[in-house]
């Protein structure tokens, strides 16, 4: 990993290919597979196995900045690539985190139960957006997923400013030139109406109970930061609205319930700007 604003990280030796590959499953959904590593000390370990293509160091980077400062993401331990006669795999290697995904257990928790995680997920969204760079991207101005690709993996930015942002969005829009135009006086408007500071929140991007761990009736960790970038403020709701594909009927009200909200004429341009891929 590579992030000139910060020291090396400690890296676990002795991983191999048997353990990171063929290690026993802790989660395991669409392609996105994390298995169990004990160290000779006793650490506990997850690592996150993908193709060298398919996992991006700069995961690694904004997990451990996002665990860095104060947030429930698990520390990371590095980000390498398993290499017999070439690579092969490449893992992020962090602390395992105590719990279960909230999307198992939500239905058998107690209201004051609810109420409690519903409010330490309110603290911690509160965490995450107090971080702030004044660009659009990945720490250390690198580039981010594009997550309005539905099925491909591409990449976006980084971008300087927001107008910058809203143009590459507009050229995304299928319709023609008059579609463009009118969505492009849109976020005219939006900018004038809340110019902002210059500064952008960090924002995990894929807000799904999956991807939320409880343990003991709290909430322990906030797991996958694949889709995470610096982005507008109004983003992580409109990406977890919009772009977070099926998700349980549930967990909708407890969104609105915890996010700061934007406009439902936002959502439908995030909407327009996504590719299917279909």
């Amino acid at each position: 990993m590579s992030d000139p604003h910060r020291g090396e990280l400690p890296s676990p030796r002795h991983i191999t290919y048997v353990h990171a590959v063929l290690g026993n499953d802790i989660y395991n959904f669409f392609g996105n597979r994390v298995v169990e590593y004990t160290t000779a000390r006793g650490d506990a370990l997850a690592i996150k196995v993908k193709p060298p293509d398919a996992l991006d160091r700069s995961e690694g980077d904004m997990m451990h900045y996002a665990s860095e400062n104060g947030i429930l993401a698990p520390r990371v331990r590095g980000v390498y690539d398993i290499v017999t006669t070439k690579p092969i795999a490449r893992v992020l290697v962090s602390a395992r985190v105590s719990g279960v995904p909230l999307s198992e257990v939500w239905t058998t928790l107690s209201e004051p139960e609810r109420i409690t995680i519903k409010a330490e997920l309110r603290s911690q969204l509160a965490c995450i957006r107090a971080c702030k760079q004044p660009f659009i991207g990945r720490i250390g101005r690198q580039h981010t997923r594009n997550v309005y690709d539905r099925i491909p993996q591409t990449y976006c930015g980084p971008f300087s400013d927001e107008r910058e942002f809203d143009r590459w969005c507009i050229a995304r829009l299928k319709g023609g030139p008059l579609v463009r135009w009118r969505w492009q006086l849109f976020l005219d408007r939006e900018r004038h109406r809340n110019p902002g500071p210059g500064e952008f929140v960090l924002t995990h991007g894929d807000l799904s109970p999956r991807n939320i761990l409880v343990h003991n009736g709290h909430l322990s960790g906030i797991l996958d930061w694949e889709k995470s970038g610096f982005f507008p403020g109004y983003a992580e709701y409109a990406f977890a609205m919009v772009l977070c594909h099926g998700h349980e009927k549930w967990w909708i009200p407890v969104l609105e319930d915890i996010l700061p909200r934007c406009s439902q004429q936002r959502l439908d341009f995030t909407r327009l700007v996504e590719d299917n891929g279909f």
